[in-house]
């Protein structure tokens, strides 16, 4: 995403708006996730000078997306709405608290709206992430499959087929409903995987979707033929800098993790860390795909490169619970131990409340089996 926003001709939204980036992972941003309940990375916000959320979208986007995105957001501003970019707005003021009345608010949305107007395809996907937040995956699954027949094959198209797939692959897997839902998403999956307007981001979603699919239905075989189609797109990737290499190698072990040798992906993983010299993120993917491989001090060394490499709290915790791993592993439980001592100490200084308690409950289970 940040290639896209770094080369995006965005000239004619100058001066109507401050950009502002936010790391999730730096504690003084964490009052503005709390308030603002950001529950993905990407989100996308335009927000008023008085502090209200005026419309957000989860999830990449193509450059045609973000200036329809950027448009709903001054239409909000400048009072230029028809009936239903007001009933828009009310949607997603209900959606950015995950309020489960969102789903009401889009399906009028889409009543109200004219067959052409131009936000539909959003109100749609918007509809099934409010679906899919609320945790009512058969209507989610079904309103995916149903909207998404009938717009254009770009991004929104494979945002909504996405959404619709993760519904489908988290709902109850001996639901009656599941096979009718599937029947009519994964061909829709596979168009959206065809269409060349899907972005990087979404590529990977809908081979991990279809990929947790087959497996759940015990098909090995087409299994492993996603895996090799999406490790053969990723391989033809060259990427432009360390973020687009660095989102690479997390499709790869996305993969591998699905289903797959650890050992197909173990030469590019090397050759990122080498590439990302100061990048603590790369020797973790690579220590955790050594540790798969069975590789257990090639994965205790990749540990210490990144913690070598400064990373914060939160990096420093997950590099030295992979080390226990692996040293317990190795069958070196007071190793193991120390390892996730230092990590408990590092999780407590984690910012973010949640993640911190998570991590903090994680390590202690670990310290029990050791």
């Amino acid at each position: 995403m940040r290639t896209m926003l770094l080369h995006a001709d965005l000239s004619r939204y100058a001066g109507q708006f401050v950009w502002l980036e936010m790391n999730f992972d730096r504690p003084e941003n964490q009052e503005f996730f709390s308030r603002f309940e950001a529950s993905a990375t990407p989100t996308f916000y335009v927000i008023s000078a008085e502090g209200k959320v005026l419309s957000d979208q989860p999830g990449a986007m193509s450059e045609t997306e973000l200036r329809a995105f950027l448009d709903r957001g001054l239409s909000l501003v400048q009072s230029r709405q028809t009936p239903a970019d007001a009933a828009l707005a009310r949607a997603d003021a209900l959606l950015s608290t995950k309020s489960p009345q969102a789903v009401g608010a889009y399906e009028e949305v889409l009543r109200v709206a004219p067959p052409d107007w131009s936000r539909r395809p959003l109100a749609q996907y918007s509809l099934v992430t409010a679906l899919q937040i609320n945790e009512q995956y058969q209507q989610c699954s079904e309103t995916a499959a149903r909207e998404a027949a009938v717009m254009k094959h770009d991004n929104a198209f494979a945002n909504t087929v996405v959404a619709g797939m993760w519904c489908l692959v988290q709902g109850d897997k001996t639901a009656s409903w599941r096979k009718p839902a599937a029947d009519k998403l994964e061909p829709l999956a596979k168009q959206a995987l065809a269409s060349s307007e899907t972005v990087r981001d979404e590529r990977n979603e809908l081979y991990r979707t279809l990929m947790l699919l087959d497996l759940s239905q015990n098909d090995t075989a087409q299994t492993a033929s996603l895996e090799d189609k999406w490790l053969d797109e990723l391989n033809a990737v060259r990427p432009a800098d360390d973020e687009e290499r660095s989102a690479v190698d997390i499709a790869r072990v996305e993969a591998i993790q699905i289903y797959g040798d650890p050992e197909r992906i173990l030469p590019a993983l090397r050759s990122s860390e080498q590439e990302m010299a100061h990048n603590y993120n790369a020797s973790m993917r690579l220590a955790q795909m050594e540790s798969a491989a069975k590789h257990y001090d090639a994965a205790i060394a990749a540990c210490g490169r990144g913690l070598a490499r400064d990373p914060g709290a939160a990096g420093r915790s997950w590099l030295l619970q992979m080390k226990a791993g692996a040293l317990k592993q190795k069958g070196d439980s007071a190793q193991a131990r120390e390892a996730l001592q230092q990590a408990l100490q590092a999780a407590q200084e984690i910012p973010s409340q949640s993640q911190r308690e998570n991590n903090m409950k994680r390590i202690k289970q670990a310290l029990e089996g050791v």
